[in-house]
């Protein structure tokens, strides 16, 4: 018999224990830099439309290059009202993966005293069953079922959580 396809639930939630830190870190970062990169943006298209550019005719007389000067202020406030868009967008996923890796270590903080300890021994910070079995003073086999037991019941409420939803 196959094995069951794992939801992207599940997967998404192992991702999250076993990189949690390293990926809000990274994200983190991301945010700052869209952050930079939208004022910088915004200022070039502010200096590169605002202004109505001017040419020098075959004749030598300088004159304004669009006949219409509301154009130019026009494409600006489209341009940027664009790029803010990109940016909403951009940090709404970015935030959403912060509010998911917020939402395991939440949900993880709710389950019962030993699936808890067992998920935190393991995975904040990330340790081998050895290593996280020394930590609870227990053995490793028990570690090995107890934590079986708990990603079972995380998740089941993270499947329940708005945040997850496939």
């Amino acid at each position: 018999m196959d094995k069951p396809k794992e939801s992207k639930t599940r997967l998404r939630v192992m991702d999250i224990l076993r990189n949690h830190d390293q990926e809000a870190r990274v994200i983190e970062a991301q945010i700052a830099a869209e952050k930079e990169s939208l004022e910088a943006d915004l200022e070039e298209i502010l200096l590169q439309d605002a202004y109505p550019s001017t040419a020098i005719n075959p004749t030598g007389i300088r004159v304004q290059s669009s006949p219409d000067p509301d154009a130019g202020m026009v494409r600006m406030v489209e341009r940027r009202e664009r790029r803010r868009e990109r940016y909403n967008e951009t940090i709404g996923r970015l935030e959403h993966q912060l509010r998911q890796i917020e939402e395991v270590q939440t949900i993880i903080y709710q389950l019962d005293t030993r699936s808890k300890c067992v998920l935190l021994a393991l995975y904040y910070p990330y340790r081998s069953y050895n290593e996280a079995a020394d930590f609870l003073q227990t053995e490793r086999t028990t570690i090995y079922r107890q934590r079986k037991i708990a990603l079972e019941r995380l998740f089941a409420r993270a499947e329940r959580s708005k945040l997850f939803k496939e």
